[in-house]
């Protein structure tokens, strides 16, 4: 089994030796948000029986369980979308970010082996620590109460209509002013059709009504994900291997009455892989875009979006800085989620090693 020593570093330049892996995790920071300072979670070591084994999808941060809000202590949830065959164990899992100790909580995965149809793909959660588990492919969002202590899920959405399949809720976010959960999906009722929709995060229905803000008709069935901002109220998306536009990359956000605004980036002119997810910073409401540099390397950007300044009707220009780098650090799904005090960054290594890494913020943000 492999092993990875949990550790603190304050340097700039940091490794991560992984046990009986050619190369090691190295993270260098070239920007100002980041310490520099981080902490590793070994998650299949940690995981009873080396269960949590494949892809770590999502990752997201429960308000309720930090004392006094003290993170990153406290308790992070993370989905694994590999189907539940021995000794694999698909589903729900939570962590404490102290100890490290790793828990399967439900929402099993296909025991199928090679069926992705029912693995879990994106995770939200409200304040009062209610876990929202979104599924694609054979698409369902399901709600859990008390995820922790008393495990009960209700579904909440099946298919968007008539379509059995390309439904795909791959990214959810919860919105606290309206008590809605922002659905980005990659494909609306067997199409190419991306889509933001909202629904009800109290429903209790497994059909129930839906409300799409937003939706592009397109030629491929690219990828994009997405993140809501409570900072300003707006869902902010971001394509994989986005065109440019205007001369600039660029990512978008949309209202929750429909109105869609382009963020181009400045400096950056070439098109960017974005990985798998992208985060926003919940104090200082920051986009931090996770972007392949190559197979085994990423990137990660900061975007200021809230400072953004208007070059046209509905077309904003954002200042861009290059936090930090990794390399030998990810094969395949990139999950990134804030602390609920916007101090902590939360980074999912679904390579082999089943790795969380939690950075540091400096200087901390204020509200």
């Amino acid at each position: 089994m492999m092993r990875l020593h949990h550790r603190l570093f304050l340097t700039a330049t940091l490794v991560v030796a992984i046990s009986g892996l050619a190369k090691a995790a190295t993270f260098t920071f070239t920007g100002s948000a980041l310490s520099g300072a981080f902490t590793s979670i070994p998650i299949r070591t940690n995981s009873a029986g080396g269960n949590s084994v494949g892809t770590i999808s999502a990752v997201a941060w429960d308000p309720t369980s930090a004392p006094s809000g003290q993170f990153p202590n406290g308790r992070i949830y993370f989905t694994n979308r590999e189907p539940s065959v021995a000794p694999a164990q698909g589903g729900l899992y939570s962590v404490n970010a102290s100890t490290g100790a790793v828990a399967f909580l439900g929402l099993p995965s296909s025991t199928t082996a090679g069926n992705n149809n029912l693995n879990p793909s994106s995770l939200a959660i409200n304040p009062s620590g209610s876990v929202y588990v979104g599924r694609d492919v054979t698409p369902a969002i399901f709600r859990v109460d008390n995820p922790s202590t008393a495990f009960a899920s209700t579904q909440m959405l099946g298919n968007y209509g008539a379509a059995t399949t390309d439904d795909d809720p791959i990214s959810i976010s919860y919105v606290p002013t309206t008590n809605q959960i922002m659905i980005f999906d990659q494909g609306l009722d067997a199409d190419l059709t991306p889509a933001i929709s909202l629904m009800n995060a109290s429903s209790t229905s497994a059909s129930p009504s839906f409300t799409t803000i937003w939706s592009m008709t397109q030629t491929v069935d690219n990828n994009f994900r997405g993140a809501y901002s409570a900072v300003d109220q707006r869902g902010y998306f971001a394509y994989v291997n986005p065109v440019v536009d205007s001369g600039l990359a660029a990512v978008y956000r949309v209202s929750l009455g429909g109105t869609l605004e382009t963020i181009l980036l400045n400096g950056i002119t070439t098109g960017l892989d974005v990985d798998d997810s992208i985060a926003i910073n919940p104090i200082d409401g920051s986009l931090w875009l996770p972007t392949v540099t190559t197979g085994t390397s990423r990137t990660y950007l900061r975007v200021d979006v809230v400072n953004a300044t208007l070059q046209s009707p509905n077309v904003y220009l954002a200042n861009v800085t290059q936090e930090f780098t990794a390399t030998d650090f990810n094969v395949g799904q990139n999950s990134l989620a804030w602390s609920p005090d916007g101090k902590y960054l939360a980074a999912a290594a679904p390579d082999g090693s089943d790795t969380l890494f939690i950075f540091q913020a400096i200087p901390e943000p204020t509200t």
